[in-house]
């Protein structure tokens, strides 16, 4: 019968060809429709540059299982064969691992590094005047490396120096890349190698004495002295090895490493006991390597003391980022760096790990989103897991390994509790000796955890054995917890137990620890979980449930009505008590007036607010609870708000250094820290760099006895101090916390702002730098974030705005105007006094956006909505005394001037806006213009308003970059053109440059220049360079 023209084909750089209906077909491998080939395909003959072979499709002998492929490729007459697999495992990279498997093989490559092959099949071991032992050759033949292979040249070194040292030893859980690593090092090192692959039948003593002489003996036999030699035997174990190394002293002319791979299913004493002989007694030619996943139970402390042992361990085998990345390459995937980081993150460099997730990696259209939401349930991960670690350990042993998954850290104490075995620490122990993926998290060796990995997997495994458990174990780890005083573990454990009632009753307990410790996001996260009753039920839970709506929307005029059914019920249980004066009701009814008093504010009904937090506070003043403490901390800051929407900045400024500074016999509140970004804005706003820097200063010293407190709360001064060190140009250091920042600031919606601002800070960095491209980046990302920010009213315009002016900094004013047209504010608003500082920003943001137009417009009226804008916020901030607002003006108003043309009067305000900034150190304010300050500074330099010095340091800070010289693409106006030297010269005339700047810049005689500056006159038909200037923006020639 004729065979059917799809059943076999060729596969050749990784392209599947065959014949249908007398047509060729071409396929991908890995693609859909290579599958879909190989479900009626019998045969295929695959080439490449690893090797070549033919793959014809079997059924299971029992013909009750299902159809597999197998590889043939014939040489010299031998067959050799290799398991592919079944369809779905015939992936390209598969195919190519046994190509070159097959390779390797053919070349007959047993017995490496001075031991000649030996073929496959079992090698006759001649050991006594008895029948020869049986040994399979491939026992001491040295694997191949994976076709996948990263080079870890680093590890190879190490493992160099340990082979020469005596002893090596290799110790890491399964899937660490021990033998790949043994391998690596066995085919560069110069020393000869001796490799023994030890499996369960070595258990016999005997079986893995014969093996040790079988190996070491073929290598001495093809030495120069050992002819046809044979060991001595003898009868028991330590006379037989007494007379085994007392040989190999005589025989071993030359070193040799004897390699012994998988040790760690060697359980046997006897077996121990004779590698304990042979480490303490080997001869000096002979060194030992141990791979192995536990350690032996021998003597290794007395190596260690003795400098012979060298150890490659768990952590040193971990992949790092680069070595991920290059193992996706080798695997066909490109990796960005965010993936990069959640593998390293999800895996912890386990070397298993990161190859089964790259495969499952395959075919995802998001492979971000798929390995946030991956877990243990994949069948890669739970068949590798099951396979190759939990096959073999005892059932009770599994069942606490799965039991236990559900805990985030482990104690023996809290095990047995959990469990219900007894022993936990003892268990724990063992798991840690056998290198079960459980690391030791403190130096006492009392608490550990499970690799992330592992957990999920083993937590998929107990859904689906004994799901009914689960929330009963959640529920005893609670109870362990809140007995042993952890009552934050407790509560956690109890939401995931479903035990609701119990979580509300620890949460309560726990809410104010959770605030000063800035853990906001938890406490949001848990308060979210509960149901409104139960929250009803507890006064504590009530205060926080509002707290926390007024804490992430500050400035929403909706926030009061938003939690208004739960005041209106507080209202209900004061009036239930009215003269109630235990400590829980003054607490009730003082977070019922700071709400009224939130209200009051949102409407700027200030007097009111003001009245109503000082009879709050007196009403508090008697009260010395946490959370007694707590409300009377939001009441000061709702107060210091208040006095600055007032304009009273002096009573501001105390109230938030009363706060954020205490008395010496006060205690430090953590959340203080929220007026010190405060106060950090308010002495920005004044131009009070060094002022700042000192209550930075103050503040780290304070809060260096508190280490436990969540980086959360730092976040906003490093802002903050990055700011502020950028602007004194001290690029370096701004980086280094501006990195902090955003590291802390990651994955918390609490700070939209300040990482936003934070982002703009490095973006900024970045450009300075020459990374423009990746500072565009940012600016591509922070759009549309913009519109998904939890933000409202004036922080969601002031995103906008950071994004604007960042794309005012790549040049991009296309991108600028655009945020002009959709802002909502205008040059002519009046604002309201005292402005905000975000608001400030938004209108100084205009008024930039509409310089760039007007440098791009002949028409002027950009520049003057510009100017007239800035006479505004002029005139707020002087009556403000917001000095550092004034000067951004100002140096905006000499921009603004310059570009009209107007340049006497430009470097007039220069000169004053200079005197002012000198005092405080301002820097990048002015070098971050660029060449149009850089060329009105070298005209101001004999200026009296300020220093030479300082002069020269900002011009010293301006990079040297030439003004970008446009050449227009519609026909001049003239009729006498501008020649491209004249337009060159012209553009140079525009930044305000003199004639001498122009010869040196251009590289030309000072006449000549002169004589180029008055052939543009008169071609312009003007008598001065600013009729110059302003003439060439009329025809566009600028």
């Amino acid at each position: 019968m004729k065979k059917s023209p799809t059943t076999s084909g060729v596969v050749q750089d990784g392209i599947l060809v065959y014949e249908q209906d007398g047509q060729k077909v071409m396929v991908a491998v890995d693609e859909p429709s290579w599958y879909t080939w190989l479900e009626t395909a019998m045969s295929f003959t695959f080439v490449c540059t690893e090797g070549t072979f033919t793959a014809q499709k079997a059924r299971a002998g029992n013909r009750r299982g299902g159809w597999y492929w197998r590889a043939y490729r014939r040489k010299q007459g031998r067959l050799l064969r290799s398991y592919l697999g079944k369809s779905a495992n015939l992936t390209l990279s598969r195919l190519r691992e046994i190509a070159h498997h097959l390779a390797m093989r053919s070349e007959d490559t047993s017995m490496r590094k001075g031991v000649p092959g030996q073929g496959h099949g079992m090698l006759q071991i001649p050991i006594s005047s008895g029948a020869p032992a049986l040994l399979p050759s491939t026992k001491f033949t040295l694997p191949c490396l994976p076709l996948q292979h990263i080079a870890r040249p680093h590890l190879v070194a190490q493992l160099e120096r340990g082979a020469r040292q005596g002893v090596a030893i290799i110790c890491a859980p399964a899937g660490s890349g021990k033998t790949t690593l043994l391998v690596e090092w066995a085919t560069s090192t110069a020393l000869p190698v001796v490799w023994i692959s030890l499996d369960v039948v070595d258990n016999d003593p005997s079986r893995f004495l014969t093996s040790l002489r079988a190996a070491l003996l073929c290598f001495i036999r093809h030495s120069d002295t050992a002819g046809n030699y044979q060991f001595t035997q003898a009868d028991d174990d330590e006379r037989m090895l007494t007379s085994f190394l007392n040989d190999l002293a005589s025989l071993l002319q030359q070193e040799v490493v004897v390699i012994l791979d998988d040790y760690h299913l060697i359980t046997e004493k006897r077996v121990h006991t004779a590698l304990h002989f042979l480490l303490t007694h080997r001869p000096a030619h002979l060194h030992l390597i141990i791979g192995t996943r536990a350690d032996p139970p021998v003597a290794l402390s007395r190596l260690r003391t003795h400098g012979q042992l060298s150890e490659v361990r768990t952590e040193a085998l971990r992949f790092v980022s680069s070595e991920i990345a290059s193992l996706g390459s080798l695997m066909g995937i490109t990796l960005s760096e965010e993936v990069r980081s959640l593998l390293a993150q999800r895996t912890e460099g386990w070397i298993a790990g990161v190859q089964l997730l790259l495969l499952a990696l395959r075919g995802q259209a998001d492979t971000t989103a798929f390995l946030r939401t991956l877990r243990g349930t994949h069948q890669f991960l739970l068949e590798y897991v099951s396979e190759e670690v939990l096959a073999g350990l005892p059932l009770a042993m599994q069942t606490f390994l799965r039991r236990t998954s559900l805990l985030e850290r482990m104690t023996g104490p809290l095990c047995e509790a959990v469990t219900g075995q007894r022993e936990g620490h003892v268990l724990l122990a063992q798991l840690r000796r056998a290198n079960l993926f459980v690391s030791v998290l403190d130096e006492t060796e009392t608490w550990y955890r499970y690799h992330p990995m592992f957990s999920q997997v083993l937590r998929a495994q107990l859904h689906r054995s004994e799901p009914n458990l689960i929330s009963e174990l959640y529920g005893r780890a609670s109870c362990w917890h809140e007995e042993h005083g952890d009552v934050e573990e407790a509560c956690e454990y109890a939401f995931l137990a479903g035990d609701l009632s119990s979580a509300a009753s620890l949460l309560a307990t726990v809410l104010i620890p959770l605030v000063e410790q800035g853990k906001l996001d938890r406490l949001n996260q848990w308060l979210n979980l509960l149901p409104p009753t139960l929250v009803a039920a507890s006064q504590e839970l009530c205060v926080a449930s509002i707290w926390m709506q007024t804490w992430r929307h500050p400035r929403n005029k909706n926030t009061p009505e938003i939690v208004e059914p739960m005041v209106a019920h507080m209202e209900r249980l004061v009036q239930a008590q009215p003269w109630a004066t235990t400590a829980p009701w003054v607490e009730l009814q003082s977070e019922l007036r700071l709400v009224h008093a939130l209200r009051a504010f949102s409407h700027h009904d200030l007097v009111r607010t003001i009245t109503l937090v000082h009879e709050t506070l007196r009403l508090l003043s008697a009260q010395r609870t946490a959370l007694s403490q707590f409300i009377s901390f939001r009441l000061r800051l709702i107060l210091s708000a208040a006095y600055r929407a007032s304009g009273e900045l002096i009573a501001y400024e105390q109230i938030l250094l009363d706060i954020a500074v205490p008395q010496p016999t006060e205690t430090y509140h953590p959340m203080s820290l929220i007026a010190v970004w405060s106060l950090a804005e308010l002495y920005e706003a004044q131009g009070k760099l060094r002022k700042t820097e000192q209550l930075f200063e103050r503040i780290s010293d304070a809060f260096r006895s508190y280490p436990n407190l969540s980086p959360v709360l730092f976040a906003p001064m490093y802002v903050s101090k990055a700011a502020l060190l950028y602007e004194w140009n001290r690029v370096p250091e701004a980086q280094s916390c501006v990195q902090q920042a955003l590291a802390i600031a990651q994955g918390t919606d609490l700070l939209a702002a300040y990482s936003s601002l934070g982002l703009w800070m490095q973006a900024r960095i970045e450009l300075i730098q020459g990374q423009t491209e990746t500072a565009r980046s940012f600016l591509q990302q922070q759009w549309p974030s913009v519109d998904q920010s939890w933000s409202v009213g004036l922080e969601k315009r002031y995103l906008a705005a950071i994004a604007a002016r960042l794309a005012l900094a790549c040049d991009d004013v296309k991108g600028a105007l655009h945020w002009v047209a959709t802002c909502g504010i205008r040059f002519d608003d009046q604002l309201a006094m005292p402005p905000e500082n975000q608001c400030m920003f938004l209108y100084l943001t205009l008024a930039r956006a509409l310089i760039a137009q007007g440098r791009l417009q002949a028409n002027g009226s950009p520049l003057s909505q510009a100017l007239h804008l800035l006479a505004h916020l002029q005139d707020l901030a002087a009556r403000m005394n917001f000095k550092r607002w004034f000067i951004e003006i100002q140096m905006l108003t000499v921009l603004a001037l310059q570009a009209q043309g107007k340049t006497k009067q430009a470097l007039t305000t220069l000169g004053s806006v200079l005197a002012l900034a000198e005092p405080e150190g301002y820097v990048r304010l002015f070098v971050d213009e660029g060449e149009v300050i850089a060329s009105l500074l070298l005209q101001i330099s004999t200026s009296p308003t300020a220093s030479s010095g300082y002069i020269q340091q900002i011009l010293a800070a301006i990079p040297a970059k030439r003004p970008a010289l446009p050449t227009p693409p519609f026909h001049q106006p003239l009729i006498d053109p501008l020649s491209v030297r004249e337009r060159e010269v012209l553009s140079l005339l525009a930044h305000g440059a003199s004639n001498q700047q122009i010869a040196d810049h251009l590289v030309i005689s000072l006449n000549t220049a002169k004589r180029h500056v008055k052939h543009i006159l008169a071609k312009l038909a003007v008598t001065n360079r600013t009729q110059a200037v302003v003439r060439a923006r009329e025809l566009h020639l600028l």
